[in-house]
């Protein structure tokens, strides 16, 4: 395998990342860059990711198992626990009540997001139709 400059393998990450419809867990992207002629062994990828993650390009989802390219600065991940669908939403105000606490304790946050899981609408409409949500 061709060494590669430094930069490109979290260059084609983004890349895939902007292509993909929801979250890519670092295994599937492993696929994706062999399938696409760009081979990388899996640490490689790991390691581009956490330095994506650190420079707040990209995020890591718990929930999903994955990651997703970061929408500017939108702290609140939506995870539908029925159809696995991820929505963003702003979350100023979430932001804003935990720099205050976290001010308060002394304490300084670097990144803040929050994953929450529940039921989209779509999920919910269906679901009112059928019964309650577990």
């Amino acid at each position: 395998m061709a060494r590669r400059r430094a930069g490109a393998l979290a260059e084609r990450i983004v890349a895939l990342l902007a292509q993909a419809p929801g979250p890519l867990g670092g295994l599937e992207l492993v696929e994706r860059l062999r399938d696409g002629g760009d081979p990388a062994a899996p640490s490689l990828v790991f390691r581009a990711l956490r330095q994506l993650v650190d420079a707040g390009k990209v995020q890591k989802l718990l929930l999903a198992r994955g990651y997703l390219l970061r929408d500017g600065d939108q702290p609140l991940y939506l995870h539908c626990r029925h159809c696995g669908a991820i929505l963003v939403a702003p979350g100023e105000a979430v932001r804003a009540a935990v720099e205050a606490a976290a001010g308060r304790a002394g304490f300084r946050t670097y990144r803040i997001f929050a994953e929450l899981p529940g039921c989209c609408a779509d999920c919910a409409r269906k679901r009112d139709r059928r019964g309650p949500v577990p």
